[in-house]
């Protein structure tokens, strides 16, 4: 994500941002099919995804790959006269890893007529006093930390749909993702309808250049507990932009502190603020320093169109209302807490993708503010509430995500174990195809689906 100073844009490049035909300019413009359908190796060894990068007239870039850079950025040459800002439409060539040495080398997609700003992508920032300010890292000190000269941004992926299989190293570049939301649903998918927000104007140099809505945001619960009798303890409620630039998640010091204080009665006992130790975290845009945490799970949920209820109540009513509806009392769930608004029997539910790495989801607390969360809450209001934190990629590796741009959705599923996908349950009937898309969660009979004929019939 470039959040910093960006640099200066040469004013006789101003008229190209005019032409009203760029991937930059123009949301979900389609252009054609960039990839193929098989995977590309990457290298997520620093958490954030990264690529090789390829245009004519540029040297070979280790680029980021980051759904949240609305920009496609390459770093000055060696010897750049005077480190002037260009821009350049220009065909972009995606290189992934090689299977004989490792290297992010080999062609796998290609971008025609991106957008390419020649720019350097992070700045010095006191989180790192030894920072040489002719180099950009992105990682974690004490774990891996990797050189880059570019970034890959959603501005030149906006034109296909962008597979993520984290858990293999592994991304797809696909023309779309086949077929509506609700065969996707019945497919057994969460899907997460318009989760493109955000947009504006980059001033670089006096110049101004705009993007289009394309930060992924997502509601969230942490450390969803839909069995908790107290709806204050089932979890703390987010909003989120999803950046697959970074490993760890960001979280909001006021995010963090509502987490521990619903989270202060054993067994969900969460250390206070102070008591976590700091570090240091690179980010595309420079370093950032913190306190990093752990928690156990991640629900991220759908927005609803038909209720208002906060993620952890939709966590909660998704799990009561796949098993039972409110007229009835099973499985010691309390229907006096039925979570139909309308006092209904039942209500339809959001869809819900439930998280649970096995070393849990590593969360970098930082100050609320952070210019990262300061920038990206003044571009989303008043469109979304404020903006909690960023949902890295580790806390993905469990799931398959599509970033299906050309039908503005996102989807996700679970292909083993420490993810559970709980489809958007819409109907009542639909109960029986939903808890079989579940099963395999312990929590589900699998002998007797709820809403499922009874076998002995």
């Amino acid at each position: 994500m470039v959040t910093g100073p960006v640099g200066r844009l040469a004013a006789a490049l101003a008229c190209g941002l005019t032409s009203g035909c760029t991937l930059i300019t123009d949301s979900f413009l389609t252009n054609d099919f960039s990839g193929d359908p098989y995977p590309v190796a990457v290298d997520t060894s620093t958490g954030a995804i990264l690529v090789g990068m390829r245009g004519p007239g540029h040297a070979d870039a280790v680029a980021v790959l980051d759904l949240l850079s609305p920009i496609t950025v390459h770093d000055f040459a060696p010897g750049h006269a005077g480190d002037i800002p260009t821009l350049d439409s220009l065909d972009i060539t995606l290189l992934g890893r090689s299977p004989s040495d490792g290297r992010l080398e080999l062609p796998r997609a290609r971008f025609l007529d991106s957008q390419m700003i020649t720019l350097h992508p992070c700045a010095c920032t006191a989180a790192d006093p030894a920072c040489d300010p002719a180099v950009c890292q992105i990682g974690t000190p004490g774990g891996t930390v990797t050189p880059f000269t570019g970034v890959l941004g959603a501005d030149t992926l906006a034109g296909d749909a962008i597979r993520l299989r984290l858990g293999d190293d592994q991304i797809f570049v696909l023309p779309d993702v086949g077929g509506d939301d609700r065969s996707r649903t019945l497919s057994c998918d969460a899907t997460f309808d318009s989760p493109y927000r955000g947009g504006g104007t980059l001033v670089i140099d006096g110049t101004e250049l705009p993007f289009g809505n394309l930060r992924v945001t997502v509601q969230a619960c942490l450390s969803p507990a839909p069995s908790a009798t107290v709806q204050g303890q089932r979890g703390t409620d987010v909003l989120l932009a999803m950046s697959t630039g970074i490993g760890v998640s960001l979280l909001g010091e006021a995010a963090y502190v509502r987490y521990q204080q619903a989270h202060a009665m054993a067994p969900y006992l969460a250390p206070p603020l102070e008591a976590l130790p700091g570090g240091t975290v690179y980010l595309p845009s420079g370093a950032v320093a913190g306190r990093r945490a752990t928690i156990d799970a991640i629900a991220l949920v759908a927005a609803a169109s038909s209720n208002s209820l906060a993620p952890c109540r939709q966590v909660y009513a998704h799990q009561f209302l796949s098993a039972q509806n409110c007229a009835s009392n099973q499985n010691d769930l309390k229907v006096e807490d039925c979570p139909c608004e309308s006092g209904d029997p039942f209500c339809p539910v959001p869809a819900v993708l439930e998280l649970t790495p096995p070393a849990g989801v590593t969360l970098f607390v930082v100050p609320d503010t952070d210019p990262t969360l300061q920038a990206l809450r003044t571009e989303l209001r008043p469109d979304q509430q404020e903006i909690d934190g960023v949902l890295g990629t580790d806390a993905l590796r469990t799931a398959e995500i599509d970033v299906d741009y050309p039908h503005d959705r996102l989807l996700g599923r679970c292909p083993g174990a420490g993810c559970v996908a709980r489809p958007q349950l819409a109907l009542e009937e639909d109960r029986c195809q939903v808890n079989r898309c579940m099963d395999g969660d312990a929590t589900i009979p699998q002998d007797a689906l709820p809403g499922c004929p009874d076998p002995t019939n």
